[in-house]
């Protein structure tokens, strides 16, 4: 059992006094810590919503006045609340309460483009003409038909209705002619850079898909615009379904400007019950933050706080749009256009997007950038190191997010340059047999997220979810990183499986430090935020392969019970 972690600490985090009094003991507890020692108690005592010492249940109990609220952990298990380290917080919410969901199994029930058109059809039926439809989530790979829906199958669900579909990937969608009309999206349409429309052979026309942001939002302006009411409502479905999940620090990993304000008003009026951590990216004015640190407290509650600013360098390995090295081991048939050696494509020009990240650098800002193939990870090291060359820095943790085909050399340069790779590990669930077979091949799958080479590197990682692409489930992440089986059971990469407790830290006390909040987030320690999560079974105890399963029985933000019960 852990030492008492005495009052000397309190002060120090509280000015040398005790301003208020000691509001919950929790005792009987199986409590990790995840602080440097690793330390596993029986009881924690809060003020405020900070924590106040940890110890036996007897050293803690001492510290109980009249007021003190006892809670009986009867065993449970008790960690540090986790923390998403990349994710999409709003979009996931926004869609989930008001999108078609167009996702195949292990996630939803489509298994081919006609159950697309039947639930996009069952919409049309409620939805007045000229209003949109719109869906999310469907993967081309895991429908018998084996290629995305086209305009024509959209067509034939609506021609009186604009109708936009988002691939899982969130880099490529399909709409019907109506959305390419209002687009003025035809054969005269110019590729855009760094991005791609979809040509029919047959006839040169648009096939409406489109491929990456460039293209993507020559149609996606002509949506609805957001209210202010919808808006709400999402962020509000959304937090308790992250909290249903055990999370208490959601990211925004692409914030959109509008949203600031929502997420601030939400958080001030304690309509929202997660933490928030915002990476400005789009059109997002800059100069409308006074500071440019990470870890700054935007809300004056520690309930929003600032991130960094979010840049894309490629697509997605499963929409063929990564920019690889070596080119994908296979090509779908049904894509003529592709060349034998095909390898992706950059979203910048790589001279241009070191100017971009040297200018940001300068300015004192944290980088986060999207990079899923080698290629686009080499752009992103290279400005990173080019920046900092030109404007030296400390402690910078610039993050390159997904990093999913990461090489051994690169790691070497992530761990010089001081970057945080932020892995997508479930990877190996979702797709892991697709990408032995389809995008990769089995070398590339096998070392794909490659957390065991960081661990010994001595990297400190983090693991995401990508939430809208795969649900928010920092269990299923952990139990990912560790097991690294596929849908089917299969091992893709054993080479590169970790043990239960770098895992955990992926999602707690790593992300705190990607996200500069280690000194208030990340482990359960005198000063820190009373942000935990309690388990059903402790993931450092049980077989790994039953990580997935545990019962998430209470979410706790700030020392308040927000999910559950304990």
């Amino acid at each position: 059992m852990c030492e008492l972690l005495s009052k000397c600490n309190w002060k120090h985090h509280y000015g040398g006094h005790m301003a208020e009094p000691v509001k919950t003991i929790y005792v009987n507890g199986d409590i990790v810590s995840l602080d440097n020692s690793n330390r596993r108690c029986q009881a924690l005592a809060t003020s405020g919503d900070r924590i106040l010492a940890l110890g036996s249940n007897e050293e803690i109990k001492t510290l109980a006045t009249t007021a003190s609220k006892v809670v009986n952990l009867d065993g449970k298990t008790v960690l540090p609340g986790f923390i998403d380290p990349h994710g999409h917080f709003f979009l996931s919410c926004y869609f989930k309460r008001f999108f078609v969901d167009l996702n195949s199994p292990p996630i939803g029930d489509i298994t081919s483009i006609d159950d697309i058109q039947t639930k996009l059809k069952e919409t049309a039926a409620k939805t007045a003409p000229g209003k949109w439809i719109t869906g999310f989530g469907y993967d081309d790979t895991m429908i018998a038909e084996q290629r995305h829906p086209t305009r024509y199958d959209l067509d034939k669900v609506s021609t009186e209705h604009p109708i936009a579909i988002r691939h899982i990937s969130g880099h490529a969608m399909t709409v019907n002619s109506k959305a390419l009309e209002l687009g003025d999206v035809t054969r005269d349409t110019l590729q855009p850079q760094g991005g791609h429309i979809q040509i029919d052979p047959s006839n040169g026309e648009p096939l409406g898909i489109l491929e990456e942001p460039s293209a993507m939002n020559m149609v996606q302006g002509f949506l609805p615009e957001l209210t202010p009411e919808k808006a709400v409502e999402a962020v509000l479905h959304g937090s308790r379904r992250y909290l249903g999940t055990g999370v208490t620090t959601a990211q925004d990993g692409y914030a959109m400007p509008e949203l600031l304000e929502i997420f601030l008003d939400t958080a001030k009026g304690g309509q929202l019950k997660n933490r928030v951590h915002i990476l400005p990216g789009g059109n997002f004015e800059l100069n409308q933050y006074p500071v440019t640190t990470s870890g700054t407290d935007l809300s004056g509650n520690n309930m929003v706080s600032l991130g960094a600013v979010k840049l894309l360098q490629d697509g997605s390995i499963q929409a063929y749009t990564a920019y690889l090295s070596q080119p994908y081991y296979t090509l779908p048939e049904n894509r003529p256009e592709l060349a034998f050696n095909y390898n992706g494509y950059r979203v910048n020009d790589p001279l241009e997007f070191q100017e971009q990240v040297t200018a940001l650098h300068k300015k004192g800002w944290q980088i986060a950038i999207h990079a899923n193939g080698d290629i686009a990870i080499e752009d992103c090291l290279n400005a990173f190191e080019a920046a900092q060359k030109a404007y030296p820095r400390n402690d910078i943790r610039h993050i390159i997010i997904h990093c999913q085909t990461a090489r051994e050399d690169q790691l070497d340069r992530i761990k010089r340059l001081g970057v945080v790779p932020s892995f997508f590990a479930v990877h190996t669930y979702y797709w892991g047999d697709r990408h032995e077979s389809l995008f990769l091949g089995p070398l590339r799958a096998h070392n794909m997220d490659p957390c065991h080479s960081a661990l010994v590197r001595g990297i400190p990682f983090t693991n995401h979810n990508d939430d809208f692409v795969t649900p928010i489930n920092p269990l299923l992440s952990i139990w990912s990183a560790t097991n690294r089986l596929s849908t089917t059971g299969r091992i893709i990469g054993a080479n590169q499986r970790i043990p239960v407790l770098e895992a955990v830290k992926s999602v707690t006390t790593y992300a705190a430090f990607q996200n500069h909040e280690e000194d208030i987030k990340g482990s359960l320690e005198p000063g820190k935020l009373a942000d935990m999560v309690v388990l059903a079974e402790n993931p450092l105890d049980i077989d790994p392969l039953k990580i997935k399963d545990i019962e998430v029985l209470a979410t706790i933000v700030g020392d308040e019970v927000v999910h559950g019960q304990v």
